[in-house]
């Protein structure tokens, strides 16, 4: 059986906060988002501004946790949050880079092999 492609996506900014979520969990997708960028701002959760007059939230975690039930498809999503570059993977992961922050060389947007 031909196995497809993996998804590969590389980035070229510092990473200084990252997470996860589960369906099942006890934060929802939303939450970790708000918590990765906080951490990364150094600040409390409640502190950062509203994201709901610049992001969509709830098409951003119907889009996620849907993407996995058609079988093993990948998807990640890419948001500039000022000056915070933020991925979002449909198995979960949260990874915040600072854009200012550039790296000397490309690296997987996440270090298992896979984006």
């Amino acid at each position: 059986m031909k196995r497809e492609p993996e998804l590969a996506l590389y980035r070229s900014c510092s990473v200084v906060s990252e997470t996860s979520y589960t369906r099942e969990g006890g934060r929802t997708l939303t939450q970790a988002l708000v918590d990765a960028v906080a951490e990364a701002e150094g600040v409390a959760p409640t502190e950062l501004p509203s994201l709901y007059g610049s992001l969509d939230l709830d098409a951003l975690t119907a889009l996620l946790t849907n993407s996995g039930e058609a079988g093993d498809d990948e998807l990640l999503l890419a948001l500039r949050m000022g000056r915070w570059n933020v991925f979002v993977s449909s198995d979960g992961r949260i990874r915040v880079c600072d854009a200012t922050d550039e790296t000397p060389s490309l690296e997987p947007i996440f270090d298992d092999g896979t984006s």
